[in-house]
């Protein structure tokens, strides 16, 4: 459905509305943009931020935030935020704790502003809506010809050309964008649908070009949370519309990707399975990474060695037995691992208990609201996914990449449906 009626506010006219009209699109692909790397991600968001920060009064945008606030998603959220905040206070590395809690906390409220700003701007809510989908396809392109017919010019263009051979190294220079992929599939369909017309059509054709990039990275984490993704919006449009043998034509299809990529046992696995799990189902290395990574847990129950910090415990960069790989070579590619031994069980403790909400939340906006609170959980699953297999949870892009596809889509949702307690608003109502 192409999005009508009027915006809340009036449009900025002359210089500033050229800004505007120049930064929406820029929020949008900023995602598609890992294609290029983390600082494209990071350029484009700034310039974003820069442009739409001033698209609503400044008094009625923070009274907005001010309002977010005061939910009880936030405020789970900010106990969660406090007691890091404790944790890297106590960190013996606190020069690297501190600034990781800084960029995280204003990462979240800029979340929140953009997300207000674009709910009030339809127009520019438009905008960045093609700028993913448009940004997405050419993305996906960029991967494919960059993997079949032109690596070695694009691994010249990132940079990589003087400092190995570049002959078979561009899958491993696009890595972070394969995971990114598997988030923005569903905003991508959701975003296309909603503008219409021939949007549609290039999201549909993002649907099929995801898989194809996500093979030819070799990107587990990315097959696995594409699966997960798609399996969540087939449940929820089936059970939405009645539809329950659309889940027969499915199914299949996400078995098949799951099995695919578990059953590649082939990385890493002549180091001892360290704890006991099948090969197949968790590789050898990251056995050795997590039990190396718990065994330092109980030194600091409570508030943990410090955010961003367990690849610096002693020990960690010593190579495991029988292998050329570190113990934690940057992480341990495992949130919950992560989060509880550097902020330490309270720590986790009180971000469980704001994922608890979230998750209610999405259900609940996914219930009321449809296409968009379906799409939310969707992308949320796909990215919790690849924190508990890949990547480092604090990590900027990573973060900065869900909040950006968070904001596009949770726009245009009921106002507080997805962030009140866990039966907060009930949990049904008129699908939009």
């Amino acid at each position: 459905m192409a999005i009508t009626g009027t915006t809340a506010v009036h449009k900025a006219g002359g210089w500033r509305g050229g800004v505007e009209r120049f930064a929406a699109p820029a929020l949008g692909a900023a995602v598609p943009l890992l294609v290029f790397g983390r600082t494209a991600l990071a350029v484009a968001m700034g310039l974003a931020i820069l442009g739409l920060l001033a698209a609503l009064p400044w008094r009625r945008l923070l009274g907005g935030v001010n309002a977010a606030m005061k939910t009880p998603l936030s405020g789970a959220v900010w106990l969660t935020f406090a007691i890091w905040l404790l944790s890297a206070a106590g960190s013996f590395m606190i020069e690297r704790s501190l600034p990781v809690w800084l960029r995280m906390a204003a990462l979240l409220l800029v979340g929140v502003a953009l997300c207000l700003i674009l709910r009030e701007r339809r127009d520019l809510l438009a905008l960045a809506l093609k700028g993913l989908v448009a940004g997405a396809v050419g993305a996906g392109i960029v991967v494919v010809l960059s993997l079949t017919v032109a690596s070695d010019a694009f691994v010249w263009l990132r940079g990589h050309g003087d400092e190995r051979d570049i002959a078979g190294i561009a899958a491993a220079v696009m890595k972070s964008y394969g995971t990114a992929v598997a988030m923005a599939m569903p905003a991508v369909l959701w975003a296309g649908f909603r503008l219409g017309r021939s949007w549609r059509w290039a999201a549909l054709a993002f649907q099929a070009l995801g898989p194809v990039v996500l093979v030819l990275l070799e990107s587990r984490a990315g097959l696995i949370a594409a699966g997960l993704a798609g399996g969540t919006l087939a449940v929820w449009y089936a059970l939405a519309h009645r539809r329950g043998w659309l889940l027969l034509l499915v199914v299949p299809v996400i078995v098949a990707v799951f099995a695919g990529v578990f059953l590649d046992n082939t990385r890493n696995n002549t180091i001892d399975a360290a704890l006991g799990l099948p090969a197949w189902m968790v590789d050898s290395h990251r056995q050795a990474i997590w039990a190396f990574s718990m065994h330092y847990f109980p030194g600091a129950p409570w508030l943990g060695h410090g955010i961003d910090t367990i690849n610096w415990l002693p020990g960690a960069q010593s190579v495991v037995p029988g292998s050329t790989v570190e113990y934690v070579p940057s992480h341990p590619h495992n949130f919950v691992v992560e989060v509880l031994v550097e902020t330490g069980a309270l720590g986790f403790a009180a971000m469980a208990a704001a994922l608890i909400l979230l998750a209610a939340g999405l259900i609940r906006a996914a219930r009321r609201d449809g296409a968009p609170g379906a799409t939310l959980l969707a992308l949320s699953a796909a990215f919790w996914c690849v924190n508990l297999i890949s990547y480092s949870f604090w990590s900027y892009w990573w973060q900065a990449a869900y909040v950006i596809l968070v904001a596009l889509v949770a726009a245009p949702l009921t106002p507080g449906v997805m962030s009140g307690g866990l039966i907060a608003g009930g949990l049904s109502g008129k699908r939009q």
